[in-house]
């Protein structure tokens, strides 16, 4: 909490240093204004680690559905490539299975139901959304061949990319289904990353 605390003092630092009406013209022309919830980074504060990716494919199948280097940047405020979770939500619209749902918490997910037609990837105007193929489980390791004969042989595993795999739509769900909030931000070891809502942010002005 002390490191959150911590770079939502550098960003209000950020604001009160004559730049606070350039910061939120930023963030207003990012499409935050429409966002339930919005992943930020402090510049000032992030190590490059890669961490908050990483931790995302590993709770997301293999699929990271973050971009830390892709965004914009105003200042040391970098806005990364993930979804805003929009209060009206443009990926909502023409979705032929009405695969994409709000919780009562108010994460914006997509479920199961998908057909893959890709419709809520072309309506993103963030382009937050992927089309994504589940990854194959692991193989089994070289010992459990040997000695159990488990899993296929070296040299007769399959290639981890098929041509011919249903792929789906995946975005950020915000972790929902994970105590403690966003693998991500979670991850952070020094606390750059935030996730906040526009209300938030605003009242740190």
């Amino acid at each position: 909490k002390q490191i959150v605390k911590a770079t939502r003092k550098n960003i209000l630092l950020e604001q009160s240093s004559g730049r606070e009406s350039d910061m939120i013209r930023f963030l207003l022309g990012q499409g935050v204004g429409e966002a339930s919830d919005v992943l930020l980074i402090d510049e000032n504060l992030c190590i490059q680690c890669n961490n908050c990716e990483t931790a995302c494919a590993e709770t997301h199948n293999g699929i990271s559905l973050l971009k830390r280097e892709q965004g914009p940047t105003c200042a040391n405020i970098h806005l990364p490539s993930a979804c805003r979770h929009c209060e009206h939500p443009h990926c909502m619209k023409d979705c032929p299975p009405n695969a994409i749902t709000r919780s009562e918490q108010g994460e914006v997910y997509i479920s199961d139901a998908c057909i893959g037609c890709g419709n809520c990837e072309r309506n993103c105007p963030y382009d937050v959304i992927q089309m994504a193929a589940e990854k194959p489980a692991k193989p089994s390791g070289l010992l459990s061949w040997l000695f159990l004969g488990l899993g296929d042989a070296p040299g007769q595993r399959q290639a981890e990319y098929n041509p011919d795999a249903v792929k789906k739509a995946v975005k950020c769900d915000l972790c929902k289904d994970m105590k403690g909030g966003p693998s991500c931000v979670r991850a952070c070891p020094t606390g750059a990353a935030i996730r906040i809502s526009p209300e938030q942010f605003f009242t740190l002005t």
